[in-house]
């Protein structure tokens, strides 16, 4: 090789170096060519987390890799900042799928992923059931014959509390003083105390069809009636007044009775000692319907049963956070609030929320809207909830990113459920069956 070949091919080296050295080092920083926009860009990763073991991961259609029974998760490293389709599956499993945003220098997550069985083994208990009501690992269940049975779901025993003689006609509600004590509502708006422990029911003359937010307190009721407040002690049925001025809702908070009376919220006591005056309700309106609740804590005033404020405690005022235009329920599980009405889906997340998506606490956060009618509504966990839609049984995640993974649980008739979260068992009445099914979440 002569001179002028070596120095040609000294400066083709030097030209490929300065070509593919700032590449390779640019590489190695995470950075990749992106021919979309013709120039080196960050990337970022993604990492999923699942439940069951041994899950399949695609991105765009293509198998990236599969959990382990010993790793549920998967990192993926190294992808351009784009829109991406994910998909979790497993054969017999419901398939999770969703289109998630990859951003330069960040980790996108979805570590929450539970995927739920196609084909789920439900145990019937009984047949012939027209409703149930629970306390914990107790359930009280009526039969077409209106016997009242007690099903012990730790047991498996079925006990008969009352028989049709002694149970009253047309019940609407149960309520739970304690495990030996129960107040049962008819819809003709009488009141009884059960006695679980000796099996007999006593009349509340106390109360009739005009008592209303009926709470307990020290295994006492406190309750309206003509917006004045009373408390009775079930078992000897000689109310006590609290308030004789007029209140239009009331709760109990640690104790306390927090009222709303007007556009104020006071603290009651009895009658020997002066109310207090906690806050102001800028927005009340008179002739309208209100309610007072705790929930999760937090003070909420609920309006016709439409409108939603809460307690700001920074400024001591109320704060509107929801409109509907059909009645509002909610549920609560530690620090997030569900609420719905009967097409609409909001969650409040009572702490900041840092994962599926960025949230501040407070914030509204709209999960899903559905042509069909919502109910029963109850956690699984933080990131899961089982409802039914126009009595279908139906599992959703929280994670509104894209679209919203609900899976059918093939229930067509659901008029009631109950998930105990200390043994992770459903218990649901599906047409006249009470039918329960173990380990639906990990």
């Amino acid at each position: 090789m002569n001179k002028n070949q070596r120095r040609i091919f000294f400066f083709t080296m030097v030209i490929i170096f300065l070509i593919i050295g700032p590449s390779l080092f640019m590489y190695s920083q995470g950075y990749r060519f992106d021919i979309k926009k013709f120039q080196f860009v960050e990337t970022g990763g993604l990492y999923i987390k699942t439940f069951p073991e041994e899950t399949r991961l695609y991105i765009n259609d293509e198998y990236i890799n599969k959990t382990s029974f010993f790793t549920r998760d998967i990192l993926v490293q190294n992808l351009l900042p784009d829109s991406y389709e994910i998909k979790i599956e497993k054969d017999g499993y419901h398939i999770w799928e969703k289109s998630l945003e990859i951003e330069s220098k960040k980790v996108t997550e979805a570590k929450y992923i539970i995927l739920f069985n196609k084909d789920n083994d439900f145990r019937e208990i009984e047949e012939d059931i027209s409703n149930f009501y629970h306390d914990g690992n107790q359930i009280f269940f009526i039969n077409s014959l209106n016997e009242l049975f007690l099903y012990s779901s730790d047991k498996d025993k079925i006990e008969r509390i009352l028989d049709a003689t002694q149970l009253p006609d047309n019940i609407e509600e149960m309520s739970f003083l304690s495990n030996e004590n129960i107040i049962i509502r008819t819809s003709t708006g009488l009141y009884y105390l059960l006695d679980v422990e000796n099996k007999k029911t006593k009349l509340i003359r106390s109360f009739n069809i005009d008592s209303k937010n009926i709470n307990n307190r020290n295994n006492k009721l406190i309750y309206q009636f003509n917006n004045s407040i009373y408390e009775v002690d079930p078992k000897e049925d000689s109310p006590k007044l609290l308030s004789r001025d007029r209140v239009d809702a009331f709760t109990i908070e640690q104790n306390s009775i927090i009222a709303l009376r007007e556009n104020k919220i006071i603290k009651l006591y009895d009658l020997t000692r002066p109310e207090e005056l906690l806050y102001s309700f800028d927005d009340y309106k008179n002739n309208y319907n209100y309610q007072i609740v705790f929930i999760e804590k937090e003070l909420f005033i609920i309006e016709n049963n439409r409108n939603l404020y809460l307690l700001n405690k920074e400024t001591n005022s109320f704060d509107k956070k929801i409109e509907t235009t059909t009645d509002l329920e909610y549920t609560s599980f530690f620090n997030k609030i569900l609420f719905y009405d009967e097409n609409d889906l909001w969650l409040m997340p009572l702490k900041r929320y840092e994962s599926p998506f960025f949230k501040d606490a407070y914030s509204i956060i709209n999960i899903g809207s559905f042509d069909k009618k919502i109910e029963n509504i109850k956690w699984l966990n933080g990131d899961y909830f089982i409802f039914t839609l126009d009595k279908e049984l139906h599992i959703s995640e929280i994670d509104n990113r894209d679209n919203l993974n609900v899976f059918s649980l093939n229930k067509k008739n659901t008029s009631n459920l109950f998930f105990n979260g200390n043994n992770k068992k459903l218990f649901l009445l599906d047409n006249d069956e009470f039918l329960e099914i173990e380990k639906l979440i990990p």
